[in-house]
Order: structure tokens, then C-alpha cells, then sequence
């Protein structure tokens, strides 16, 4: 097998140029805050019960920052490195939302190649990897034609929902029927809200940053309404 053939995730902020523009101090806040998230997450250990190894993210999954983007990628392809990478972008995606910062990412397959001491990222699965997250119009992570049929294969749970789920994902020129990580239920023991959920509720923890949900641009909107339309069917299901 390819030794450069790796899982790759690319996790971005929504709306960091507006952000910027509008107060760079802001900006930089929440920056820090996404890093800082990413920080606490390397330093997880797992013990996967189905096959009682421990697993220590720092030493499975390296992470690197460019501007307002965080890139993880690991060693090789092995079944417990996908897992770890689904588990560790579910955890970067939740505590980046319970610090009031939006983000969208995008998993893939494929070759990567990196020198860490001369800061070089570069390959195919990085852009395929950029390109499922940043066209998907919510907040929520997708998954690449590369790497689905694995996700899925993996049959991770939480609780008695399936933890990969097939959804039409929104996009520009309307939706794309993807497999996507079921984050609401992953962490469903967090909403402080009983389901359903109103875009304003949701919406309420970066109205801050934003200003009013109903002076945003409708693309922007759009991004809101469809990432709360796939929480509460997922939190319904969840039961």
C-alpha cells in the first residue's frame, strides 16, 4: 500500500473574512478559541472497547493551522485511524460550536504528503477534502466519495443511532446526497434545548459576532436554517 495514502480532514471557520473586516480583534478571539479546542483534543486518549487498544490522538493524528483553517491528518489508512479521525473531527466540531465558533469540515482519502520542518502540506486528498467541506451550505461535517464506503463499513454508534448517515447536503446548485457524521446525536446530552430547535435559538450563540439573523445576506441564513433542519430530524431519530 502507498505509505502516503492517509486520512485528511479540513475543518474551516464560516464567515472568518467578515469577521476580520468587521473587528480583527473579534477575529483573532475566535481563532484562538478554535486552536485552543483543537489543542485540547490532541491530548485525548481512547480505549476502543472492541478491541481494548488505547489510543493517544497526538501520536495517531497530527493537526496543523493556516489562517483560519485547521488541517488533520494521519500516519496511514487503517481502520482505527479513521476512527479516531471521525471521533477527533466530531470533537473539534462540537467544542468549536460550544465556544460560539462556526465551523464546516470535509473528510477524505488519498495522498498526502507533508515535511514538518519545512511546514509543506500538499495532495489530492487535501483538495478533495477542502472542496466536500467548503461546498456543503450548513454547519456540519461531510464526507468525500473517498472515504464514505470505509466510514460507513466502520458501523460506529452512539447510543442506537448510526454514527455515518446518508443526507442530501445542501450546496450551490441545490443538494448532493452524501454520507455525513452524525454529530447532533454524537452529542445530543449537550443541547441545553429540548428539540425541535428554532433557527433563532440555534442561531442566538453567534448572534454576537453576526449581528440579527434577519439582516443576514440569505446565503448566509441558508447555512443556519439547513444545519438545524439536520439537528432536529437527527436529534428526532436519536429519540
Amino acid at each position: 500500500m502507498n505509505q502516503d495514502i492517509r486520512f485528511v480532514a479540513h475543518i474551516d471557520i464560516l464567515g472568518m473574512s467578515a469577521i476580520t473586516e468587521k473587528n480583527a480583534d473579534e477575529a483573532w478571539v475566535m481563532l484562538s478559541d478554535l486552536i485552543s479546542v483543537k489543542d485540547r483534543v490532541s491530548n485525548y486518549e481512547i480505549e476502543f472497547l472492541h478491541s481494548n487498544e488505547k489510543v493517544v490522538f497526538s501520536e495517531t493524528i497530527h493537526a496543523t493551522t493556516f489562517s483560519d483553517t485547521i488541517v488533520l491528518f494521519t500516519k496511514g489508512s487503517s481502520d482505527i485511524e479513521l476512527r479516531c479521525m471521525i471521533i477527533a473531527v466530531t470533537e473539534i466540531f462540537h467544542k468549536a460550536m460550544c465556544s460560539c465558533v462556526p465551523v464546516r469540515a470535509g473528510l477524505a482519502l488519498g495522498r498526502f504528503f507533508f515535511n514538518l520542518e519545512r511546514s509543506m502540506y500538499a495532495g489530492p486528498a487535501l483538495i478533495e477534502a477542502y472542496r466536500v467541506g467548503e461546498a456543503a451550505k450548513w454547519l456540519g461535517i461531510t464526507l468525500a466519495n473517498s472515504v464514505q464506503e470505509r466510514a460507513r463499513a466502520l458501523g460506529i454508534k452512539s447510543r442506537q443511532s448510526e454514527l455515518i448517515v446518508e443526507w442530501p447536503v445542501p450546496v450551490k446548485a441545490g443538494v448532493e446526497h452524501r454520507f455525513v457524521v452524525n454529530w447532533p446525536a454524537a452529542v445530543a446530552h449537550d443541547f441545553k434545548i429540548k428539540p425541535p430547535i428554532s433557527v433563532s435559538q440555534f442561531f442566538g450563540a453567534f448572534e454576537s459576532t453576526f449581528g440579527l439573523f434577519e439582516k443576514l445576506d440569505a446565503d448566509v441564513k441558508a447555512k443556519y436554517v439547513n444545519t438545524v433542519e439536520f439537528i432536529n430530524d437527527q436529534l428526532e431519530r436519536h429519540g
